[in-house]
């Protein structure tokens, strides 16, 4: 009698630092391809808001990319890009404002702006397109979005009537802001994988602020003045944003978009997915492999592995999980979590070795699969 064959998702989010989603996906395949051809492997590397949400949407899209020159966070030119798919465009702030550009010593969310982020929305526009994704995780920028409405046209001045810079160290000096027109059919979803709000112990300068090199007295200077921006906010339209969910992602960038252009923040995870049709993807598979850098609690509030494991509950198939470092309070969400790393290791090796890791580990999983499937 011929053996079946096992449909194999592959679904894996990138591991930070070490290996993209699409890089994690192709080691996994490889190991199982190398137990066995009966195995079918399908591959849909995912995101949520973070690390490579870009490159996910762009391959899910078949989008075209665009490369322009731009101003990275300190104000030099930088080459960034987006994609364009029709009137669809995919932007990641990480290429034109991300901490990626930065060294260590030049992180200072006082100095940094989201300018280069507004110039890739921007060309998008004047491009044609209708729609933006805006995926803002890693983020150099604690400005509220000052720098990229500055660079999308609007104009910010003090009380004195003074012209200011978008950065972060003028939002508490912003009095009064003229706006350009943009098309009315305009459409913007800001990505996010955090729902952090925008002010408070929880929000953009607390949070975030240190990561991107803020010192105490920075911190704090900040909360003040993206206090006082939402209110210049709420004073322009009525409404005050500074409590919803994701307002503090990427040092409140989506501020000024639900202000003047009616955005919407989107969860990441779940987003993304319905973007690749995931569900479909899912019904066709017997069991689902996923993964990020890190399991753990955080990966159960809407990182991409939970919600890959959402829908593999759904239908009822299998659902795994790898990662480099994995506790146990992340275990309810999957069938089985797994660390790659088998021993001890320093976390520099661990990363530096990653693929190595992962397709050892993959190699006796598919083994241990194939073997059970085979009885």
């Amino acid at each position: 009698m011929k053996k079946k064959q096992l449909k194999v998702l592959i679904a894996p989010n990138s591991m930070k630092g070490s290996l993209n989603a699409f890089d994690f996906a192709d080691e996994v395949e490889k190991a199982f391809m190398k137990i066995s051809s009966g195995f079918l492997v399908r591959k849909i590397p995912v995101a949520d808001g973070g690390d490579f949400t870009g490159e996910v949407l762009c391959n899910a899209l078949g989008a075209k990319v665009v490369e322009v020159e731009v101003k990275d966070p300190l104000g030099r030119p930088v080459r960034a890009k987006y994609a364009r798919a029709g009137k669809k465009a995919v932007i990641e702030m990480a290429d034109a404002s991300g901490i990626k550009l930065l060294r260590p010593n030049e992180m200072n969310p006082l100095e940094t702006s989201s300018f280069g982020t507004g110039q890739l929305i921007n060309e998008a526009i004047n491009a044609g397109c209708t729609e933006i994704l805006l995926g803002v995780g890693g983020s150099a920028t604690v400005d509220g979005g000052l720098g990229m409405v500055e660079a999308l046209g609007f104009q910010l001045f003090d009380k004195k009537g003074k012209k200011l810079g978008g950065k972060g160290k003028n939002l508490e000096r912003v009095e009064k802001i003229e706006k350009p027109a943009f098309p009315a059919n305009l459409s913007v979803k800001v990505i996010c994988d955090v729902d952090n709000p925008l002010l408070g112990e929880n929000g953009a300068a607390k949070v975030f602020g240190p990561q991107k090199g803020a010192t105490s007295p920075m911190v704090e200077r900040l909360e003040k003045g993206l206090s006082h921006w939402s209110e210049i906010l709420h004073r322009e339209t009525g409404i005050d944003f500074s409590k919803q969910n994701g307002a503090g992602a990427a040092g409140g960038i989506a501020l000024p978009l639900l202000a003047f252009f009616h955005a919407e923040i989107v969860p990441g995870a779940a987003f993304v997915l319905q973007e690749l049709n995931f569900d479909e993807a899912v019904q066709w598979a017997d069991f689902v492999i996923t993964g990020e850098g890190k399991i753990d609690h955080q990966t159960l509030y809407d990182k991409a592995p939970k919600a890959v494991a959402d829908v593999a509950r759904r239908y009822r198939k299998p659902v795994f999980a790898i990662g480099g470092t994995v506790t146990r309070d992340a275990s309810a969400a999957f069938d089985g979590i797994f660390s790659l790393v088998s021993g001890p290791v320093s976390l520099e090796k661990a990363m530096n070795n990653a693929a190595e890791l992962l397709f050892d580990f993959s190699f006796e999983l598919a083994k241990l699969i194939h073997a059970v499937s085979n009885k």
